[in-house]
């Protein structure tokens, strides 16, 4: 975490306009930055980083690489160390500005944000950049191929959940670049990039 997390007037909302709009942009630096180093894709409400299966869980950290022990559920606007943490009114108001800057989408069920530190075009970008460079355009690959294949193990959007794969599939279906192949119930399963 950078040095200012540990700065204590972070976590109370600032009365000053200007201070306060400083304020929230180090939060979304702050989350934004974290969740694109630790590949996490999604936050609940309260800051807690949400994984997809707990194959996940055990990979992150199992590296040697330093961790901010938010891996373990803790709630990235409550530091421990200093006692602090944002007021839940502060935190909705974070989640506000993020949503209308289109660095944050509201999942489904609306407990938690998917986390972008890349726009949805520049994951189409990077999705169809895999196609070209790994020779699968005009072919079938399956959205669970596409997040969790070791094909993809070193790309930004392995693990990508696929609720915000689909919406990050979107502007390439826009740009007749890629058909979405679903199943009987009418949900995604596959895709086929030109």
């Amino acid at each position: 975490m950078p040095s200012i997390y540990a700065f204590p007037p972070l976590y109370t909302r600032q009365p000053n306009s200007l201070v306060r709009k400083q304020q929230i942009d180090t939060w979304i630096d702050i989350l934004t930055e974290w969740c694109k180093s630790h590949r996490v894709f999604e936050l609940g409400k309260d800051g807690v980083p949400v994984r997809e299966s707990d194959a996940s869980d055990a990979d992150d950290g199992a590296d040697g690489g330093t961790t901010t022990g938010n891996e373990a559920g803790r709630s990235l606007f409550k530091n421990e160390e200093i006692n602090r943490a944002v007021p839940p009114l502060f935190i909705d108001e974070i989640w506000s500005v993020m949503a209308t800057r289109g660095v944050a989408l509201v999942t489904e069920g609306r407990a938690s944000y998917y986390v972008l530190w890349r726009t949805l075009d520049s994951w189409a970008s990077l999705i169809l950049q895999w196609f070209e460079t790994v020779g699968k355009l005009n072919q079938v690959v399956t959205l669970y191929e596409l997040t969790e294949s070791d094909e993809t193990a070193d790309w930004e959007f392995h693990s990508m959940p696929l609720p915000l794969l689909h919406r990050c599939l979107k502007p390439l279906c826009n740009r007749n670049r890629a058909t979405l192949m679903k199943d009987e119930h009418g949900t995604p399963v596959a895709l086929k990039v030109v």
